[in-house]
């Protein structure tokens, strides 16, 4: 069973919630218990985990997992990992869906190392991650075991475990290279390497066999193996709906439910905040968010600094009753919308030449193709900047819709692209779900909707005379691959209109 699904811990920490009358954070701490006494180093590196958990590591000692150099290497790597991706990352994307270049991981960017499911979060959900690999680091730096307390530091920690592996790696393929020192310098082996790129390291020993591989930490430390899945994942692995992605992880492994606190740990300090450089760049739809995270574990708001003049902001939707989901109504909606936006990624680079992509706007002029954010505020921003023609008294805008029509016992046919005129950007429904939707008109005159849980993509509208009402097939496909992304051709035209 995954470890953040314990029902019945749950279930008492809200019944000591309600009977106490405290927030939610302080009725997990008092049943998670006392912390190890400080007296003892290597007791206190388990602070992280409940009075069971650590029982069930008495005896095991952290520097049975690894040496003190191996640790304070992952440390400092694991910072380097957050404070790159607060700068290259949260700051350049601020909420729209990240999107790549075939080329553009390069070595201290962190999103290429993130699975992919994680593309269409916003640049709140960015910096929480950020946040995550300088706990991890923060855990190192403090003496303590690198405890993931939830999925998005499972996955930190994994990553830069990776990385350190990836160092030591380089070290030894310079290790007596006489091309890698400046000429009339004796050339340096791995080990000297090191010490080179991290001063405070000291000279290390490489000669154990598993030397900085971690093996040992990561099998005690992390959780389930199956989170393997999300990396490389296009076909919505990570949704509750999948049958095979649910069967192996048993859980929701949506992006936006990777920072959940697993039942076995102590959740971390809700208002230990951001660095305040980063805190001045974030959007306002980002420090709303992040300012509520605090609220929802029952803590005060945490103090930040009033943003800078000049900073960048996100218009919000009209204030008034929260916003619906725009989330995938189906695994196979959120598989297209991946597939989607790994292919216009590619064609960043392939066609447009491209490689390291700017901004979503660049995205847009040069591929005309988007894929929305699965936040609701988000995405209706983006669809409000992009079709500005979309509201009442003008003439609407004239777009194609790469849309997915609902069938029959919840399944969703393949989508096939519609050209429509959009004339009004809805944020509520008016049915009993809330779903933010799109009032359009298809080419015959005829009114309808398109909700954004349906919709995998928008793109401008080619020279294609594309039939609306381009007939859906009804076969479905469980593990759908859209290997030919493109618009149909002129003699594709009739068997699109064809019964």
């Amino acid at each position: 069973m995954a470890k953040n699904t314990t029902r019945a811990h749950d279930r008492a920490v809200r019944a000591y919630q309600a009977t106490h009358g405290v927030p939610l954070s302080e009725a997990r701490r008092a049943l998670a218990g006392p912390a190890t006494s400080s007296d003892d180093p290597e007791a206190a590196a388990w602070d992280g985990f409940t009075p069971k958990e650590r029982q069930r590591r008495a005896g095991l000692k952290l520097s049975h997992l690894a040496t003190r150099q191996e640790l304070r290497l992952l440390g400092e790597v694991a910072a380097g990992l957050g404070s790159s991706m607060y700068a290259l990352d949260v700051v350049r994307w601020n909420d729209e869906p990240v999107v790549l270049a075939e080329l553009d991981a390069f070595d201290d960017h962190v999103v290429p190392r993130l699975p992919r499911c994680s593309d269409r979060q916003d640049q709140a959900w960015r910096a929480r991650m950020a946040r995550a690999f300088c706990d991890i680091a923060d855990d190192l730096g403090a003496g303590k075991a690198p405890i993931a307390r939830c999925h998005a530091e499972d996955l930190a920690l994994m990553i830069a475990a990776k990385k350190v592996r990836e160092i030591v790696d380089q070290a030894k393929d310079m290790g007596g290279d006489p091309l890698a020192v400046n000429p009339g310098q004796k050339p340096l082996d791995a080990a000297g390497h090191l010490a080179d790129w991290f001063p405070g390291l000291g000279r290390v020993s490489l000669r154990r066999r598993d030397a900085f591989t971690y093996e040992a930490l990561e099998e005690a430390l992390l959780g389930e193996a199956e989170v393997y899945l999300l990396w490389g994942d296009d076909q919505g692995f990570e949704c509750p709906d999948h049958p095979v992605g649910w069967q192996m992880m048993g859980e929701d492994m949506r992006a936006e439910r990777w920072f959940d606190t697993f039942a076995t740990t102590i959740p971390r300090d809700p208002n230990r905040g951001f660095p305040d450089d980063v805190w001045s760049q974030l959007t306002d739809h980002a420090r709303r968010s992040l300012a509520q995270e605090p609220i929802w574990l029952g803590a005060d708001e945490p103090d930040q600094p009033e943003p800078q003049e000049g900073s960048a902001v996100c218009r919000m939707p009209e204030e008034g009753a929260p916003l619906g989901t725009v989330s995938a109504a189906h695994f196979l909606i959120a598989a297209w919308r991946q597939q989607v936006l790994n292919l216009i990624g590619e064609a960043m680079g392939g066609k447009h030449h491209v490689w390291q992509v700017k901004s979503p706007d660049q995205v847009w002029e040069l591929d005309g193709r988007v894929v929305f954010s699965d936040i609701p505020a988000v995405a209706l921003d983006q669809a409000r900047r992009l079709l500005p023609k979309a509201v009442p008294g003008q003439e609407g805008e004239l777009v194609e819709i790469y849309w997915s029509r609902p069938a029959p016992r919840g399944h969703y046919y393949e989508p096939l692209w519609f050209r429509v005129k959009v004339w009004k950007i809805e944020e509520h429904s008016s049915g009993p779900r809330d779903v933010p939707w799109m009032r359009v008109q298809w080419a015959d005159g005829s009114l309808s909707g398109m909700s954004f849980t349906d919709i995998v993509a928008m793109g401008r509208p080619t020279g294609l005379d594309l039939s609306p009402w381009a007939p859906v097939s009804g076969k479905l496909h469980p593990m759908p691959k859209l290997e030919d992304y493109r618009r149909p051709e002129d003699d594709e035209l009739g068997s699109l209109g064809a019964g």
